[in-house]
């Protein structure tokens, strides 16, 4: 089977870098999954928009991780996946985001939550989506509600109208590495989630912070495939419409009256 080829970046090619990267290139494990190929950040996208490579995975660095346009970022947990919108969502954000869990993330019909601090304009949004879009969608909840008792661990996704708001839930709901994904139709990006202050220490002794964000990329590129392949249609249709019969007939008839000489008188 032929491995997929995954793109990361250099970062800010520091030493906590550079030796994450050596260890991933001797990883036995890394390298029986995908191919990986190291570029600095200015050409990894081009690379991924040429279908060069399947995925990107970047390493965080002081300048801000370029993503395709049409992307949504999800951030990743061992407990739920968080996507943070700037605006209140809407029933087509919903949607969208319930197609990126079903395919990207491989969870059939999700749960999806809402959490917003403010009064939101449409409260009832959660319903009208349930009912006119079947997705199975509920809120609004505020921070403290869907910490509650773990009322987060019964989501597949929880949706946030901040980026303050989606740190937090991610901050005190991680037990191991969160990962960045951004997710659009074709392009497959991932990145290292850095929280407010960094071990640097333990992020050198510890690479899970750049292995986590590869295996997602491998594991989309997977579902993706999977899902897509269910749902393509190969076989031509085994029945003829007559009705498409009788229309030639009729046209070639019509033609035929055409053709014919008039008698004469």
């Amino acid at each position: 089977m032929e491995k997929f080829k995954i793109a990361i970046t250099l970062g800010n090619c520091d030493d906590t870098s550079r030796q994450a990267i050596l260890d991933i290139l001797k990883d036995s494990v890394i390298l029986e999954l995908c191919n990986p190929i190291v570029f600095e950040e200015k050409d990894a996208l081009q690379k991924l928009n040429e279908n060069i490579v399947d995925a990107l995975v970047v390493i965080p660095s002081s300048e801000a991780i370029e993503c395709p346009a049409d992307a949504t970022e999800v951030i990743i947990t061992e407990t739920t996946n968080i996507v943070a919108l700037s605006k209140e969502p809407i029933a087509e954000d919903i949607i969208k985001i319930r197609d990126i869990i079903e395919r990207d993330l491989d969870r059939h019909s999700p749960r999806i939550a809402i959490v917003q601090e403010s009064t939101m304009q449409n409260p009832e949004l959660a319903n009208q989506v349930t009912v006119e879009h079947n997705i199975n969608t509920y809120g609004p909840y505020t921070i403290e509600q869907i910490m509650a008792e773990d009322t987060a661990w019964h989501f597949d996704a929880i949706i946030t109208t901040d980026t303050t708001s989606a740190q937090h839930i991610t901050e005190k709901l991680s037990q191991g590495v969160p990962v960045r994904y951004f997710a659009s139709k074709k392009a497959i990006v991932t990145a290292a989630y850095q929280f407010t202050q960094i071990d640097a220490e333990e992020k050198t002794n510890d690479v899970s912070w750049l292995t986590h964000p590869i295996y997602t990329a491998i594991d989309v590129i997977r579902n993706r495939t999977f899902y897509d392949e269910a749902r393509r249609n190969p076989l031509q249709k085994l029945f003829r419409d007559k009705r498409d019969d009788r229309k030639k007939d009729d046209s070639s008839q019509e033609s035929t009256n055409t053709d014919k000489p008039e008698k004469a008188s």
